[in-house]
């Protein structure tokens, strides 16, 4: 790993600065040039070229808005379209002056006018903005070629300029060049240096994943015992009320902690799930029976319009059961239970979309509610370590997929999967 420090390889301004000043400079003076040379021929038909062009771009503006106010539904745009119709078309008027412009002009007014006054029904608005399309073609190709002829007396002008063009484009072009060997040797030495920062990162979280993972490990070890204890203590004849109450509160507490270590290990491994193919319609069945018990009394919808997502069968099976189950534990106390489970697929992509009826989340918390053991006001009510969704959001996006959350508090909340095909 390189110890070079960075800020000595930060691309320094200055000399860039004066460079494209030079250029700048060169480019000033070949302008200077073609205008002295081209000045008598370009004062002649300047007029009529910037005519042309101004002439054009009105139309193309009236083309534009004219299908955004046929195509619209919002009052406010189709308004907004008519008064920028009308400016352009009172710009525009006074310059149809070509040959066969004003009669093609006098019937695009026509139509807009139609168009305008039209109720915006579908086929006829369709019907208009296609003879508009029409008649704006015609107008474009009438300034278009106004525009063409004049061209050639600006060129026979310019035919002066073309070897001191040629000289002064020939020194830019060379400093251009060495401007650009240079960045681009400097953009490499950068390019290097972020290359070397994220391998730095990359084996700085590898430690840290191995980390979580021993010591998720290390911990689970000693609970096994007070597990094994606290059940031989509760199988024994004779024990009292409250040692049976106490020695109940510690295997409750063993329970919770072997959860979150539980959770810990599929932290520390979401990063990197295992590679695999599943139906996702039959992920899902096999997951709605296995949680068969926790969903009694739910209202539980499932719409299955996917194939196979690019995901092991255990992996897809972690992420609903965490989906799931967070639709469960906040659950609204004062309406029975609805969750829906959709999935469709949405280009390369399988969408499986989980959906409750439940308290919901303010929006601060759905801010931070991928993050790892943050815990909004409403979750510090109910048990849990604010590690299931931040498993679904780091294995989604190890698998290259997306996570999204969407929740209306005391309403609904909704989690939106997308993974890879298969």
């Amino acid at each position: 790993m390189s110890s070079e420090n960075p800020k000595k390889r930060v691309l320094s301004g200055w000399p860039v600065a004066v460079a494209l000043g030079l250029v700048t400079l060169l480019i000033i003076g070949m302008l200077g040039l073609d205008v002295h040379f081209s000045q008598q021929e370009a004062s002649k038909t300047t007029d009529i070229i910037e005519n042309a062009q101004h002439s054009i771009i009105l139309l193309n503006e009236i083309r534009s808005h004219a299908r955004q106010f046929a195509t619209t539904d919002s009052e406010r745009e189709s308004t907004h379209s008519a008064a920028v119709i009308a400016a352009a078309s009172r710009s525009y008027d006074p310059m149809a002056s070509y040959q066969g412009e004003r009669e093609e002009w006098n019937h695009l007014q026509d139509l807009l006018r139609q168009l305008l006054a039209s109720p915006r029904g579908r086929e006829q608005s369709a019907s208009l903005v296609e003879e508009i399309d029409r008649s704006i073609d015609k107008l474009v190709a009438i300034n278009t070629g106004a525009g063409v002829g004049n061209l050639k007396a600006i060129r026979a002008a310019h035919r002066q300029a073309l070897w001191s063009d040629v000289l002064v484009g020939g020194i830019a072009l060379a400093i251009v060049v060495l401007i650009s060997v240079w960045l681009l040797r400097v953009l490499t030495r950068q390019r290097r240096l972020i290359v070397e920062r994220v391998q730095f990162l990359r084996e700085k979280n590898s430690e840290l994943e191995a980390f979580a993972g021993r010591a998720a490990h290390d911990l689970r070890s000693p609970m096994n015992p007070i597990r094994g204890y606290t059940d031989l203590i509760l199988e024994s004849p004779g024990l009292p009320e409250d040692v049976a109450g106490m020695v109940l509160r510690i295997r409750r507490a063993v329970d919770r902690m072997a959860n979150v270590v539980d959770n810990m290990l599929a932290l520390s491994v979401s990063g990197r799930p295992p590679s695999g193919l599943s139906s996702s319609a039959l992920v899902i069945e096999k997951t709605i029976e296995e949680m068969g018990p926790e969903l009694r009394g739910v209202d539980l919808v499932t719409k299955f319009r996917a194939g196979r997502v690019a995901c092991a069968e255990g992996v897809l099976s972690q992420i609903l059961r965490n989906l799931i189950g967070n639709a469960i534990k906040f659950r609204a106390p004062s309406r029975p239970l609805r969750i829906t489970v959709e999935t469709c697929d949405v280009g390369p992509m399988v969408e499986i979309a989980v959906e409750d009826n439940g308290v919901g989340i303010d929006p601060e918390s759905a801010r931070h509610a991928f993050e790892p053991f943050y815990r909004g006001p409403i979750d510090r009510e109910l048990p849990g370590h604010g590690l299931g969704l931040a498993i679904v959001d780091r294995t989604t996006r190890a698998l290259g997929g997306t996570c999204e959350l969407s929740s209306v508090l005391d309403h609904s909340t909704r989690i939106v999967v997308r993974l890879p095909k298969a």
